[in-house]
């Protein structure tokens, strides 16, 4: 996976909660609120109701009594004006009210009145009036603020995030691309005055000239790069150009050996070459990489080995090992880009965690393919997969 696509994967992942509860909160806004806001003045309608029948029952309860043409002739109003002219209407002016002849109710910032009219024809133009508990909740007010201005704060912190991110990862990328600028030139001057007897510092220097350009090819997956380059070549021609710059170190840890290759029957054509069909220079590339990552952290606990075969249209390349493994999370993370297993950070050895993620941007490129897999007892399978050209 290019690196701009993971950059935008990130991005995606961490903009997505806050996407979604966005949704829900509008949902929530535009579904929800108004159901609430109708349930509310339904129950303030039926208890309203409740009480405007107890007074009629009881007229004892209420705080005053109002008569048409009177005014109020009993008690003190706790709150509001009431004129002896009233009309019904002007006694109740809330809406959704069934009867408003016969009851009602009033809101004011003190509270909540409720009346009703008094039976019968002498006491037809009475009112029972009493100041109640009900409140009515006004969800529309509380929900249509809070709700945007937590919305609002939310998105406001996620885009910080994003910028965040965005921000930290191009000044890393900036940094290793300078770094690997810097190291390139003086380790190019020094290939050329290496004397050509010297192999081992040759040797060591061209690793060196390899891990600087593994860097820059790293952060090129993130941007344009050349396509491949496919020719058929002979797959041990390249592992060997790869291998020598390492055989020196595997022979001190296996008593002056090299890493055994085995190539199954029907892998190789007549002249013991196995032909594939990718880009040589990326192909070297990746192989330099696996051998490098095996000899860090397997070569030191067990022997390698590399087993070559052909499966159907594909050449497989296993490189496998004896070190001390990785677990199942450790290895699905393998080729992640900086990533590094606890154990190889327990280690104290060196790296960036980007080699197995370039080989296998490679291995995709090409046509191919880069594994892991356990290797049992203990270790792990590294497997090159690529497409074969005709034997």
């Amino acid at each position: 996976m290019r690196g701009g696509g993971r950059l935008a994967r990130s991005v995606v992942a961490l903009c997505l909660p806050t996407a979604v509860v966005v949704l829900l909160g509008v949902r929530f806004l535009v579904q929800d609120v108004p159901a609430l806001v109708r349930d509310e003045k339904s129950r303030v309608l039926a208890e309203s109701e409740r009480a405007a029948k107890a007074l009629r029952d009881d007229p004892a309860q209420a705080d005053f009594v109002w008569t048409r043409g009177r005014g109020i002739v009993r008690g003190v109003a706790p709150f509001g004006d009431y004129p002896a002219d009233m009309s019904w209407k002007d006694w109740n002016p809330e809406s959704g009210t069934k009867r408003r002849d016969m009851w009602g109710w009033r809101s004011f910032d003190g509270g909540h009145l409720v009346w009703a009219r008094g039976v019968g024809e002498q006491d037809g133009e009475t009112v029972y009036a009493r100041r109640t508990d009900i409140a009515a909740r006004d969800y529309a007010t509380l929900f249509f603020v809070s709700v945007p201005l937590f919305l609002l704060v939310l998105v406001v912190i996620t885009a910080l995030g994003v910028k965040f991110l965005v921000d930290y990862v191009r000044a890393r990328d900036d940094f290793m691309a300078a770094a690997a600028h810097d190291l390139a030139t003086p380790l190019v001057a020094m290939r050329m005055m290496i004397g050509c007897d010297d192999d081992e510092a040759r040797n060591l220097n061209e690793r060196l000239i390899r891990l600087v350009a593994n860097i820059k090819d790293f952060l090129r997956l993130g941007g344009r790069r050349p396509a491949p380059q496919p020719t058929a070549f002979d797959l041990r021609a390249a592992y060997g150009e790869a291998y020598a710059l390492f055989r020196a170190d595997y022979r001190d840890l296996f008593d002056g050996a090299d890493v055994a290759v085995t190539v199954a029957p029907g892998a190789a054509a007549a002249d013991g070459a196995v032909k594939v069909w990718a880009d040589e220079t990326l192909t070297v590339q990746v192989l330099w990489n696996l051998l490098n990552n095996d000899l860090k952290y397997a070569a030191p606990f067990g022997r390698v080995r590399v087993e070559i075969r052909r499966e159907g249209t594909f050449v497989k390349a296993a490189f496998v090992d004896e070190g001390k493994g990785m677990s199942a999370r450790e290895m699905s993370r393998a080729f992640d880009r900086y990533y590094r297993a606890q154990p190889v950070l327990k280690s104290g050895k060196g790296g960036f965690g980007i080699g197995l993620c370039t080989a296998r941007e490679f291995a995709e490129a090409m046509g191919g393919a880069l594994t892991v897999s356990a290797n049992e007892p203990h270790g792990c399978i590294f497997t090159l997969t690529l497409p074969a050209a005709e034997i």
